[in-house]
């Protein structure tokens, strides 16, 4: 959620609504930005937070590392660290369909079929409902209960990566389906 407000607000400033633009605010403050993001300076708050969270916080903690790393180790290291080798690490890490059905413990296979039809970007939001974050898990428990009416919707127990779906007899063909659009509706924001 927080990377697509983000990209509209780097790309499209103008078309942030009211809420979006407090939610900006509020994302940059938890950062210690407090300034107000603006069209002409919303760039460059986003480069000074990623600064100050990329490499400003966690540099006295490196340095104090490398103090017990000998020279020849960090220069070795540092010779076959590579972008190339940083891009794939991190592209090692990114959820697939088959890694979340792999950590997935339910027996249903409209589960299985919902989660093949995400998209790397759906299957991060995903994740972000059903554990509070979008990196991998080790295990996700679904299960399903019986909840109809106004009552009808998708629990998370972030704590306990436990995830409640929503099956009733009359909706279990189109389960996917209605399950997409409520997951991943802008409108239903992330449970914690």
């Amino acid at each position: 959620m927080e990377r697509a407000l983000l990209d509209k607000a780097m790309n499209d400033f103008d078309s942030l609504t009211s809420k979006q633009h407090e939610s900006l605010q509020s994302l940059l403050g938890s950062f210690g930005m407090y300034a107000v993001p603006r069209k002409a300076n919303v760039r460059q708050l986003l480069i000074g937070t990623a600064r100050h969270q990329l490499l400003d916080t966690p540099a006295p903690f490196i340095e104090q590392i490398k103090l017990g790393i000998p020279q020849a180790f960090r220069d070795v290291f540092w010779s076959v660290l590579t972008l190339s080798a940083v891009d794939y690490l991190f592209r090692q890490q990114l959820p697939t369909p088959e890694k979340v059905q792999a950590v997935v413990q339910a027996a249903e296979e409209h589960l299985d079929q919902f989660i093949c039809r995400l998209d790397q970007n759906e299957l991060g939001l995903f994740l972000h409902f059903v554990t509070g974050s979008s990196v991998m898990p080790d295990k996700i428990s679904v299960t399903f209960n019986q909840l109809a009416g106004e009552l009808r919707r998708p629990i998370a127990h972030t704590g306990t990566l436990q995830h409640v779906l929503i099956v009733t007899r009359i909706e279990e063909r189109i389960h996917g389906h209605s399950q997409q659009h409520t997951l991943l509706s802008d409108e239903y924001g992330v449970i914690t």
